[in-house]
Protein backbone atom coordinates (compact mmCIF):
# COMPACT_ATOMS: atom_id res chain seq x y z
CA UNK A 1 0.00 0.00 0.00
CA UNK A 2 1.65 3.45 -1.19
CA UNK A 3 1.34 6.75 0.41
CA UNK A 4 -2.35 8.40 0.08
CA UNK A 5 -6.00 8.72 1.87
CA UNK A 6 -6.41 5.49 3.60
CA UNK A 7 -2.78 4.49 4.29
CA UNK A 8 -1.28 3.02 7.28
CA UNK A 9 1.29 4.63 8.04
CA UNK A 10 4.47 3.57 10.29
CA UNK A 11 5.87 6.41 12.38
CA UNK A 12 9.18 4.71 14.01
CA UNK A 13 12.70 5.59 15.40
CA UNK A 14 14.95 5.13 18.09
CA UNK A 15 13.76 5.58 21.67
CA UNK A 16 12.56 8.98 22.48
CA UNK A 17 12.72 11.08 19.10
CA UNK A 18 9.62 11.72 19.48
CA UNK A 19 7.25 9.49 18.12
CA UNK A 20 4.67 9.71 20.38
CA UNK A 21 4.76 13.18 20.56
CA UNK A 22 4.06 13.35 16.93
CA UNK A 23 1.83 10.86 17.32
CA UNK A 24 -0.57 12.53 19.38
CA UNK A 25 -0.59 15.96 17.36
CA UNK A 26 -1.59 13.88 14.31
CA UNK A 27 -4.29 12.23 16.57
CA UNK A 28 -5.26 15.86 17.36
CA UNK A 29 -6.02 16.73 14.29
CA UNK A 30 -8.51 14.43 13.88
CA UNK A 31 -6.15 11.44 12.29
CA UNK A 32 -6.41 7.81 13.78
CA UNK A 33 -3.66 6.73 15.74
CA UNK A 34 -1.81 3.74 17.44
CA UNK A 35 -0.26 3.65 20.86
CA UNK A 36 3.26 2.39 21.45
CA UNK A 37 2.67 -1.08 22.50
CA UNK A 38 5.44 -1.57 24.11
CA UNK A 39 4.85 1.17 26.46
CA UNK A 40 2.16 -0.13 27.59
CA UNK A 41 3.06 -4.17 27.68
CA UNK A 42 6.07 -2.53 30.30
CA UNK A 43 3.32 -0.77 32.54
CA UNK A 44 1.50 -3.52 32.62
CA UNK A 45 4.18 -6.07 33.44
CA UNK A 46 6.51 -4.08 35.64
CA UNK A 47 3.46 -4.32 38.10
CA UNK A 48 3.51 -8.02 37.90
CA UNK A 49 5.29 -9.99 39.93
CA UNK A 50 7.60 -11.48 37.82
CA UNK A 51 6.71 -9.40 34.37
CA UNK A 52 7.73 -10.01 31.33
CA UNK A 53 9.96 -7.05 30.63
CA UNK A 54 12.41 -6.50 27.49
CA UNK A 55 15.46 -5.77 29.57
CA UNK A 56 15.26 -9.11 31.25
CA UNK A 57 13.46 -11.33 28.76
CA UNK A 58 13.42 -9.56 25.32
CA UNK A 59 12.30 -12.84 23.90
CA UNK A 60 9.16 -13.48 26.09
CA UNK A 61 8.74 -9.64 25.30
CA UNK A 62 8.43 -9.60 21.74
CA UNK A 63 6.03 -12.34 21.88
CA UNK A 64 4.11 -10.26 23.54
CA UNK A 65 4.40 -7.10 20.94
CA UNK A 66 4.16 -9.01 18.55
CA UNK A 67 0.56 -10.09 19.26
CA UNK A 68 -0.63 -6.63 20.62
CA UNK A 69 0.60 -4.86 17.49
CA UNK A 70 -1.10 -7.58 15.24
CA UNK A 71 -4.34 -6.57 17.17
CA UNK A 72 -3.83 -2.94 16.51
CA UNK A 73 -3.06 -3.97 12.61
CA UNK A 74 -6.57 -5.93 12.42
CA UNK A 75 -8.30 -3.31 14.13
CA UNK A 76 -6.83 -0.24 11.69
CA UNK A 77 -8.02 -2.68 8.71
CA UNK A 78 -11.37 -1.95 9.06
CA UNK A 79 -10.87 1.65 8.67
CA UNK A 80 -11.48 3.67 5.89
CA UNK A 81 -9.14 6.75 7.18
CA UNK A 82 -5.67 7.21 7.26
CA UNK A 83 -4.06 6.39 10.22
CA UNK A 84 -0.80 6.24 12.01
CA UNK A 85 1.10 3.77 14.00
CA UNK A 86 3.54 4.46 16.76
CA UNK A 87 5.73 1.76 15.63
CA UNK A 88 5.15 -1.72 13.53
CA UNK A 89 6.09 -5.29 13.57
CA UNK A 90 9.37 -4.13 12.24
CA UNK A 91 10.64 -2.59 14.93
CA UNK A 92 10.02 -6.24 16.89
CA UNK A 93 12.74 -7.55 14.48
CA UNK A 94 15.31 -4.53 14.98
CA UNK A 95 15.12 -4.52 18.67
CA UNK A 96 15.45 -8.58 18.56
CA UNK A 97 18.39 -8.10 16.32
CA UNK A 98 20.32 -5.25 18.10
CA UNK A 99 20.27 -7.75 21.17
CA UNK A 100 21.78 -10.44 18.54
CA UNK A 101 18.42 -12.44 18.58
CA UNK A 102 17.59 -14.35 15.45
CA UNK A 103 13.95 -13.00 14.19
CA UNK A 104 11.32 -15.90 14.63
CA UNK A 105 9.80 -17.31 11.13
CA UNK A 106 6.52 -16.61 12.51
CA UNK A 107 7.01 -13.31 12.77
CA UNK A 108 8.44 -12.19 9.22
CA UNK A 109 5.00 -14.50 8.39
CA UNK A 110 2.95 -12.13 10.00
CA UNK A 111 4.85 -9.81 8.36
CA UNK A 112 3.99 -10.72 5.08
CA UNK A 113 0.17 -10.72 5.72
CA UNK A 114 0.27 -7.16 7.06
CA UNK A 115 -0.80 -4.05 4.60
CA UNK A 116 1.19 -1.62 5.66
CA UNK A 117 1.94 1.60 3.65
CA UNK A 118 4.84 1.07 2.01
CA UNK A 119 6.37 4.72 3.44
CA UNK A 120 7.60 4.56 6.53
CA UNK A 121 8.41 7.96 8.45
CA UNK A 122 11.38 7.47 10.76
CA UNK A 123 12.63 9.69 13.78
CA UNK A 124 16.33 10.70 13.53
CA UNK A 125 17.41 10.20 17.21
CA UNK A 126 17.80 13.62 18.36
CA UNK A 127 19.96 14.13 21.96
CA UNK A 128 18.28 17.39 22.63
CA UNK A 129 15.13 15.78 23.68
CA UNK A 130 16.21 12.48 24.79
CA UNK A 131 14.81 11.71 28.38
CA UNK A 132 14.86 8.67 30.03
CA UNK A 133 11.80 7.30 31.85
CA UNK A 134 10.33 4.20 33.67
CA UNK A 135 9.86 3.02 30.71
CA UNK A 136 12.78 3.83 28.57
CA UNK A 137 15.99 3.01 30.57
CA UNK A 138 18.48 3.26 27.28
CA UNK A 139 21.30 5.50 27.67
CA UNK A 140 21.97 8.10 24.85
CA UNK A 141 24.39 5.87 23.35
CA UNK A 142 22.16 3.14 23.70
CA UNK A 143 19.24 4.60 21.84
CA UNK A 144 21.45 6.17 18.90
CA UNK A 145 22.24 1.65 18.23
CA UNK A 146 18.80 0.76 18.93
CA UNK A 147 17.44 3.84 16.20
CA UNK A 148 19.80 2.37 13.64
CA UNK A 149 19.21 -0.67 13.99
CA UNK A 150 15.29 -0.14 13.67
CA UNK A 151 16.28 1.96 10.39
CA UNK A 152 18.15 -1.43 9.19
CA UNK A 153 15.58 -3.56 9.78
CA UNK A 154 12.98 -1.59 7.89
CA UNK A 155 15.65 -1.05 5.05
CA UNK A 156 15.88 -4.81 4.68
CA UNK A 157 12.27 -5.58 4.28
CA UNK A 158 11.80 -3.29 1.76
CA UNK A 159 10.29 -0.09 3.52
CA UNK A 160 11.12 3.49 1.54
CA UNK A 161 12.13 5.37 4.71
CA UNK A 162 11.34 9.11 4.80
CA UNK A 163 13.29 11.10 7.45
CA UNK A 164 11.24 13.51 9.47
CA UNK A 165 13.18 16.42 10.34
CA UNK A 166 14.44 17.75 13.25
CA UNK A 167 11.89 20.02 14.32
CA UNK A 168 8.92 21.50 16.21
CA UNK A 169 5.97 19.02 16.54
CA UNK A 170 3.50 20.57 14.26
CA UNK A 171 6.05 21.49 11.64
CA UNK A 172 6.72 17.44 12.04
CA UNK A 173 3.16 16.45 11.42
CA UNK A 174 2.50 19.27 8.69
CA UNK A 175 5.74 17.44 7.09
CA UNK A 176 3.85 13.97 7.69
CA UNK A 177 0.97 14.62 6.57
CA UNK A 178 2.14 16.41 3.22
CA UNK A 179 3.97 13.47 2.43
CA UNK A 180 1.16 10.84 3.21
CA UNK A 181 -1.13 12.77 0.83
CA UNK A 182 -3.42 13.25 3.87
CA UNK A 183 -3.88 16.62 4.62
CA UNK A 184 -7.09 18.04 5.73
Amino acid sequence: MGVGKGGRFIITGGPGSGKSTLLHALKGRGFGGYREVSRDIIRREARREGGVLPWTDLEAFSRLAVRAILRQHAHALRRRDTCFFDRGLPDVFGYLRHAGLDVPGEYLEAHGRCRYSSTVFILPYWEEIYVNDAERPQSPEEAASLSRSIRDAYGSLGYWLLEVPKAGVEERADFVLREAGAGR
